[in-house]
């Protein structure tokens, strides 16, 4: 166990690319977490803008972050190299032009020691580029109670589009990560969707607690902002991806993903 022995050290990743505008809130929030035995990792993913000078004047402002320049590679390469440098005992990925409460990582932890658990999710709500409330229909947080489930039962949920598929929606346990080959699919969009199984599928215990914990940004210009046929293309693999590590992972879920593609064909 790394930090000071007693309390788990907490690895935050955070991709930065364009994102001038929100950086600063996005760390602020990280470095005011009550949970204070953390390393926060900004990638800067050869940002174009002022981003490369604002994540070095951050480690002056705070010793547990540390800043890794790299040439643009898109999300999914710069969530791999900041998973490759991680140390902690827990691994959590922000986007960085969203917002965190502040208590996140604290709750979440808590919730890993109270249940035993390696994979803590919990909700989240959505706000405007202003950071301003936003209504939004997720039925990823339609629940009021304490959810404790198996990695089949709550990969069965996954796919059912029950939970969500954001990287940035669980903290789970570094070994989940750095025990099975893990990594992103790079130079792919919906990477989110083509791995969450993967992780899901290596916990021995998945929690969700009814807690909006995380703030989504909704804004012009973000990567899935715009469909396209690329997009549609990616889609098609992440749906590729999630089929193969399942079937072959767990072989008596065949059936099941075999009627999860009858019943999503037959609502298309």
């Amino acid at each position: 166990m790394n930090g000071d022995g007693a309390t788990p050290l907490v690895s935050v990743i955070v991709p930065v690319y364009g994102v001038e505008r929100y950086l600063d809130a996005c760390v602020e929030g990280l470095v005011g977490q009550t949970y204070r035995n953390l390393e926060i990792l900004l990638v800067d993913d050869g940002s174009p803008d002022r981003c490369p000078a604002m994540c070095d004047a951050w480690t002056a402002r705070d010793e547990r972050i540390r800043v890794i320049h790299k040439a643009n590679g898109g999300l999914s390469d710069a969530r791999n190299v900041g998973l490759a440098k991680a140390t902690g005992d827990y691994i959590y990925f922000v986007d960085s032009d969203d917002m965190v409460e502040r208590n996140l990582i604290e709750r979440a932890m808590a919730t890993m020691r109270d249940y035993d658990a390696d994979l803590v999710m919990f909700q989240f709500d959505t706000i405007s580029e202003d950071g301003k409330p936003l209504t939004s229909s997720y039925k990823h947080n339609h629940y009021d109670d304490v959810i404790i489930m198996t990695p089949i039962e709550a990969i069965k949920a996954q796919v059912k589009a029950e939970i969500d598929g954001y990287f940035w929606s669980f903290v789970a346990a570094a070994s989940i990560y750095r025990n099975h080959g893990f990594s992103f699919p790079v130079g792919r969009k919906i990477e989110d969707m083509a791995r969450i199984c993967n992780v899901i599928g290596e916990s021995h215990r998945v929690v969700r607690i009814p807690e909006a914990l995380y703030h989504y940004r909704m804004r012009r210009g973000s990567i899935t902002g715009d469909w396209s046929m690329q997009l549609t293309r990616d889609w098609v693999r992440a749906t590729d991806d999630r089929e193969t590590y399942i079937v072959e992972r767990f072989p008596e879920l065949k059936n099941f993903m075999k009627l999860q593609q009858l019943i999503f064909f037959v609502n298309l």
